[in-house]
């Protein structure tokens, strides 16, 4: 068995969880300063990455307890119900030629033009959510400004602003469901979350916020509309949230299996902690509580706060039920079976801990 290096001591609270990590001074042995002297003189450096900390932990955990863990489970995929799917139809508003010419002493008849070019035609999602608000507006406005002794021109003003009143939900969806920055952003994040790094979390937050918004309050003003979606697909917060918990989660199940058989089997001689034991404690806390739970916590964090639009988006009557359910199955599902993994995982440890007193009371 090969030795493990840098002991620490934990602390627990068993209502609560881990809770912090201090250190303790222990005897170490001369070759192992040779070994730890070499390695430094040789570059080598600690993993990088929640992917890296995660393998580097289960290699050490397999070394010390000199077993073989299964293999994790494939990667889940983060793949979008395709756009012809999710794109729901909307009905186009024809103007006959007179009616066209009548148009013209208020601004709809300029919109209508726009709407008619080739480029109006095969208008990006958020531009055609944009046109549709002016369109919408305008038609109440104009509707004020025709001669109300034109009753037909008049009475066909109305029509198109209800039918484009209702339409407005549909547009709504499709800018969610079908916007490339929005889809990117939701399953084309090829990061993982790190303590560390800054992800901007704030202007993907209020991005989902903004485009939540939008369907709820019609006059909103639109001008930071595609600001807002190149902000979530900069940061694609979403997505890389989902990859981080599913990368833990399978590693850690992979590794509760084989624990779960291996840990109840420690010796831990008059509940004092036997060799192999405290070097296990080592591994714990040097990967899973000094990496890897502070990956977790921040996972934690994005989690909730964009929790809120999801299940918004969950319950709205207007998205595809495609949809609905990739949001389901990364946002709710995935994230418990994440939660899971981590308390599975904290469990077994705290059970040995707590068998061979490596329990101390937290520092004053």
């Amino acid at each position: 068995m090969e030795d493990e290096v840098l002991p620490h001591k934990l602390w627990y609270n068993r209502g609560s969880g881990l809770q912090e990590v201090f250190s303790r001074r222990r005897h170490v042995t001369a070759a192992l300063l040779i070994g730890l002297l070499g390695a430094i003189v040789s570059g080598c450096q600690w993993p990088s990455g929640v992917k890296d900390d995660m393998q580097e932990y289960r290699a050490r955990l397999a070394r010390v307890l000199d077993v073989a863990f299964p293999a994790p489970a494939s990667a889940v995929s983060l793949t979008l119900p395709a756009n012809a799917l999710l794109t729901r139809p909307v009905e186009r508003m024809n103007v006959n030629l007179r009616d066209f010419y009548q148009l013209q002493q208020c601004e709809l008849g300029t919109l209508v033009a726009q709407r008619n070019t080739a480029l109006g035609k095969t208008a990006h999602p958020s531009q055609r959510f944009i046109y549709e608000t002016r369109l919408l507006r305008q038609l109440a406005a104009c509707s004020k400004v025709i001669d109300k002794s034109n009753p037909t021109l008049s009475h066909q003003l109305e029509q198109w602003l209800a039918a484009k009143q209702r339409q407005r939900p549909v547009l709504w969806a499709n800018l969610i469901q079908t916007s490339p920055e929005l889809r990117a952003g939701l399953s084309r994040g090829a990061s993982y979350i790190e303590p560390t790094t800054n992800d901007s979390a704030s202007a993907t937050l209020a991005a989902l916020g903004f485009l939540q918004g939008i369907k709820q309050t019609p006059q909103r003003a639109l001008t930071s509309l595609e600001q807002q979606l190149k902000a979530i697909d900069s940061n694609r917060l979403p997505a890389r949230v989902w990859r981080t918990q599913y990368e833990i989660a399978r590693q850690l199940n992979a590794l509760n299996s084989t624990l779960a058989k291996h840990l109840p089997a420690l010796a831990c001689p008059n509940e004092k902690a036997s060799e192999q034991v405290t070097i296990l404690h080592n591994v714990f806390s040097l990967f899973f509580i000094n990496k890897i739970q502070p990956v977790g916590s921040k996972l934690n964090q994005y989690h909730y706060h964009m929790l809120p639009v999801w299940q918004q988006w969950q319950h709205d009557p207007d998205l595809h039920p495609a949809f609905k359910a990739f949001l389901q199955q990364h946002a709710q599902i995935g994230f418990a079976n994440y939660q899971r993994a981590i308390k599975d995982h904290v469990t077994l440890w705290q059970t040995l801990f707590a068998r061979c007193n490596l329990s101390p009371a937290p520092p004053p």
